[in-house]
């Protein structure tokens, strides 16, 4: 049986912690809440296969060097070694899970060619016995050298292209490698490639080929005309772009720490506009009691000054000495005994008590006019303190917009203008290589002459396929009201009267992860060549029962859906999922359980620091 199988995924770095997630000979899986870093071990995978570019995510930063542990259909063990941002693998024949330093065995280009054979796909491919496979380009008979990644579509399936209405057939929507993309599934269905061309290309064709050729010669020129920094490659672009985003995420804790210093500084000054605006109303109004204060002073020592004229004048004028009386004008002799005595004396002492009283008062209200003096010196000793505090706050602000803020968000501006530019630059080099691939096959692929279509699947083969898929589906319990179909010459999968694509999404899924299954189950059970294995993710968090449009997936379904991977598939199953696989899966199973939960069995694919190592079940 020619197929490969996945042992490990593992990322490692110089004084990082090693992140790891060994894989089952039969099954794995790897479930979770969301954002915890599932789908980025089906990503990982990808690259490691030959994508093209791996979307670090930050828990990944610091680790340099991405391992992937391969079983070969002959037995042997490799490793294969790729940067986070490099097209080139480095293919180790040994089993390693840590830290590489050791010179590789062989180096290969990450990306296909036909041009060369020194890459990950011919490498695979040989491997499979898939070395030098044609399959069709065109319906003229046009072909081209199958690429691993052709098949790789076919059993790694992401979760955007698990729901996706394109067939699972095809990689894209469009026209454009239709013819490929179902000549791939014919290898593997019917165990043959396409014939080679027996004959050479016409003269219409050949035409066709090199206006083709001089299109894409424009387009490439065009591209590279637009490229701003000519001397710099792919990858001295891939590492200037590391180092601005090393860069950024520098500026950018910088950025967080000044700007949370210039917010703590804005936010002290506003607390102390608070204080002087409250100082400023409590002077207001001492100094307004302060003026009521001094007009009843001025009262008071007016009454004080008209009381002592009183007395005065009443000295003066005898008021106070025996004789004629100056009240009645009765002669002493007419006197009472006593009269002038008392008419004075009552005068007097009413003028005394008057004077007395209205000193008291003066007294009291001199004590109360120091406090308030005193009470307004301290609130303007404690205002003079608050307006320094405030102007020393507002030299401190302007000073961190001046010295740090703006400098900062100058030199982010920039970093992300220089980022702007590098992937644009990256995108270019990225488009241009893409029209040199498809130049390169143009030139590599000899056209046919016309009239010679490209060959079927037989329609026995397309039946037993069917028919695979159909018990695929019943091994689930999934309710299907209907046969399956595949056309093979829309590639639509239907199910019933009613093709996939015109299904929700759920059911969507769950077809697509069927096609899967039972295209790697029916070739590797008939000895054809597949890579061996399926990664699957979210297969089933969106499907629901017909019927039951809110009600949960039936554990039936979930229950099935594991056990038969577990038990009854032929080759290798890695899935990712939301929600909890049956108990007894758990404990069989190479099962891994990702959370954002401290001290859990798994946080996350990266380890969040001592302790939190993979504990998996083992298989």
């Amino acid at each position: 049986m020619s197929s490969l199988k996945l042992l490990h995924l593992t990322f490692a770095g110089a004084g990082k912690e090693t992140a790891q997630v060994a894989f089952g000979s039969r099954l794995t899986v790897v479930y979770g809440a969301s954002d915890t870093g599932k789908s980025f071990v089906t990503e990982a995978i990808d690259y490691m296969l030959g994508a093209r570019r791996l979307n670090v995510i930050p828990e990944a930063e610091g680790y340099s060097q991405i391992l992937l542990g391969l079983a070969l259909p002959d037995g042997s063990v490799i490793t294969l070694m790729r940067a986070p941002r490099s097209s080139r693998i480095s293919v180790f024949e040994d089993d390693l899970r840590e830290l590489v330093y050791r010179a590789p065995d062989l180096v290969l280009s990450a990306h296909h060619t036909p041009r060369s054979s020194k890459n990950l796909s011919r490498f695979l491919l040989e491997r499979l016995g898939l070395g030098g496979a044609l399959i069709s380009t065109n319906d003229s008979g046009g072909t081209k050298l199958l690429g691993f990644r052709d098949l790789l579509h076919l059993c790694l399936i992401s979760e955007t292209r698990m729901v996706s209405k394109v067939s699972p057939v095809l990689r894209t929507s469009g026209p454009s490698g239709q013819t490929a993309h179902k000549s791939v599934l014919k290898l593997l269905l019917t165990g043959a490639g396409e014939q080679a061309a027996a004959t050479r290309p016409n003269a219409s064709q050949r035409r066709v080929h090199k206006g083709k050729i001089d299109l894409l010669d424009k387009l490439i020129l065009d591209l590279q005309q637009q490229l701003t920094n000519h001397g710099a490659n792919q990858t001295a672009l891939e590492e200037q772009l590391r180092r601005i985003i090393t860069h950024l995420d520098a500026r950018a804790v910088s950025l967080r720490d000044v700007t949370a210093r210039h917010s703590a500084a804005a936010e002290k000054r506003a607390t102390l506009s608070v204080g002087l605006g409250r100082y400023t109303e409590r002077l207001a109004e001492v100094d307004d009691l302060l003026g009521r204060f001094e007009l009843l002073r001025s009262q008071y020592e007016s009454d004080l000054a008209r009381l002592a004229m009183i007395s005065e004048a009443g000295g003066l004028l005898g008021y106070f000495h025996t004789g004629t009386c100056v009240f009645c004008g009765a002669e002493p002799e007419h006197q009472r005994t006593g009269h002038d005595e008392q008419e004075t004396t009552a005068l007097h002492t009413a003028v005394a008590a008057e004077t007395t009283k209205t000193q008291h008062l003066l007294s009291d209200l001199l004590v109360t006019i120091e406090g308030l003096r005193a009470q307004r010196q301290d609130l303007a000793d404690q205002r003079g303190a608050a307006l320094a505090q405030a102007e020393a706050a507002d030299r401190e602000i302007t000073r961190i917009e001046d010295e740090e803020l703006r400098p900062l968000q100058n030199e982010a501006t920039e970093l992300m203008t220089a980022r702007s530019r590098v992937e644009r630059e990256l995108g270019l080099h990225t488009r241009i290589q893409e029209l040199e691939e498809v130049r390169a096959g143009l030139v590599a692929d000899g056209a046919l002459p016309s009239g010679r279509p490209s060959g079927s699947i037989p329609a026995s083969t397309v039946v037993d396929f069917e028919q695979t898929i159909q018990r695929t589906l019943d091994a689930w319990q999934v309710r299907r009201a209907g046969e399956v179909s595949y056309d093979q010459y829309s590639a639509e999968l239907s199910l019933g009267d009613r093709p996939r694509a015109g299904r929700g999404k759920g059911m969507r899924a769950v077809l697509h992860a069927g096609f899967a299954v039972a295209l790697a189950d029916f070739c590797l059970r008939r000895d054809h060549s597949h890579p061996g294995f399926v990664v699957l993710d979210s297969p089933l968090v969106t499907y629901r029962a017909p019927g039951g449009r809110d009600a949960a997936l039936p554990e039936g379904v979930r229950h099935h859906f594991y056990r038969h991977l577990f038990t009854d598939f032929a080759g290798q199953a890695i899935i990712v999922e939301n929600d909890d696989p049956p108990a007894d899966i758990v404990e069989q199973a190479q099962v891994y359980l990702f959370t954002r939960e401290p001290h859990s069995q798994r946080f996350g694919f990266f380890p969040a620091g001592p302790g939190h190592s993979p504990t998996p079940s083992d298989e």
